[in-house]
């Protein structure tokens, strides 16, 4: 089998679509599955993923006010024709709508090669954070088009299913995520960093991209209230990056904290040593980062709604709230941190949660999905030729 991915974010920028991806290339390495990958190039080394499976093409692209950290790029037909041709891909995987997932599903098209499309973010429901809701039907009539060409349109969660559904989606079928239990763990926890990131303070964490359409006004709001009512006791922890730091910067809270990205064993040591995962995001079509904050054994705070209710259960794992209001939001941290016992019966059933969402089975149920793809494929080539 030749898989061809075609994506517009890939490794070394970090976010849950690029996590993902790096996951499933490991597993496909380790199946013996050729792999071919175009993506965009980034100012940092670039060439840390490539493997003796995986051939990856870089190609230089702009960035963007909405996702500074990203690169949109463009590759020219013919560039993208002669690669493709070369490698010869049994099934094209298209992982975004734009800019280089545009040129993957006009080259499947071309060549009459089985296309399978994951949709990863809910752009409809970013507009209206980026005061850009007018364009929202422009947005949705281009999205609906562009995956009617995909024989599978595979999406993280039950919800975003069922929202696609309603909007006449075609060939839609669940992918989810897993989670490595051994790489987010309790066992990570550093009472030094503790100490050095929040004194003996209370410590909420959110992890992600630093942008609007998280809801992270909800979050300062959160932060200004525990402030005001205890008073040197809580520690709000934002790490990550985004065109929201600076309106965090502003807000000039006493006991709001950035860090900047974090990776590997730092990542894992900031999310086993805080107290509580507090994630207000209502746009999830997944949310990867609770599915790690659960791993490590925190309580989450969040709201009841996108794809993180595949995994968040209320008053089992997590406290959850109708999306955008911000002082049940905000009550449910107080309830966290108040409560001794409630806090370590969420912290013990976001443990058992995560321990169930094995990767090997669900990438194994992604290589079954493409075999399927390709004979069905073959199937229809057949018939047409006959």
């Amino acid at each position: 089998m030749r898989i061809a991915f075609f994506t517009d974010t890939y490794l070394p920028e970090i976010n849950g679509v690029t996590n993902t991806l790096s996951r499933l290339g490991n597993y496909l390495d380790r199946s013996f599955i050729q792999q071919l990958v175009i993506a965009p190039e980034y100012e940092e080394d670039n060439t840390h993923n490539d493997s003796a499976w995986r051939r990856v093409y870089r190609f230089k692209g702009i960035t963007t006010s909405l996702s500074p950290n990203s690169r949109l790029a463009i590759p020219a037909h013919w560039d993208i024709n002669k690669i493709c041709d070369n490698f010869r891909p049994d099934l094209i995987h298209v992982t975004t709508e734009l800019g280089i997932g545009f040129r993957g599903m006009r080259y499947a098209e071309s060549r009459g090669i089985p296309l399978v499309m994951s949709y990863h973010t809910d752009y409809g429901k970013y507009l209206k954070y980026h005061n850009l809701e007018f364009m929202r039907p422009f947005v949705e009539s281009y999205l609906s088009w562009f995956y009617s060409f995909s024989c599978r349109t595979l999406v993280p969660s039950r919800c975003t299913y069922k929202e696609l559904s309603q909007l006449g989606y075609h060939n839609l079928d669940i992918w989810s995520r897993g989670i490595d239990v051994s790489n987010f763990s309790p066992c990570f926890r550093n009472e030094e960093l503790r100490n050095t990131l929040a004194g003996g303070k209370f410590i909420f964490l959110y992890v992600g991209r630093l942008s609007a359409e998280k809801s992270l006004d909800i979050l300062l709001y959160a932060a200004g209230e525990l402030e005001k009512h205890f008073p040197g006791r809580t520690a709000f922890i934002f790490t990550g990056d985004g065109p929201y730091v600076e309106i965090i910067k502003n807000s000039n809270l006493p006991n709001v904290l950035l860090t900047g990205f974090k990776r590997g064993r730092e990542l894992s040591e900031i999310y086993a040593s805080a107290d509580c995962f507090a994630f207000p995001s209502p746009t999830e079509t997944f949310g990867n980062v609770a599915l790690e904050a659960l791993a490590s054994g925190l309580p989450v705070v969040s709201v009841n709604g996108g794809g993180v209710t595949d995994f968040l259960i209320h008053n089992n794992n997590a406290l959850l709230c109708t999306p955008d209001e911000a002082s049940d939001f905000t009550n449910n941290l107080v309830s966290v941190m108040e409560n001794s016992e409630l806090r370590t019966q969420l912290s013990v059933n976001a443990r058992k949660s995560a321990l169930s969402r094995d990767w090997n089975h669900i990438l194994g149920g992604l290589v079954d999905v493409y075999a399927e793809a390709i004979e069905e494929n073959s199937i229809r080539s057949l018939a047409r030729s006959a």
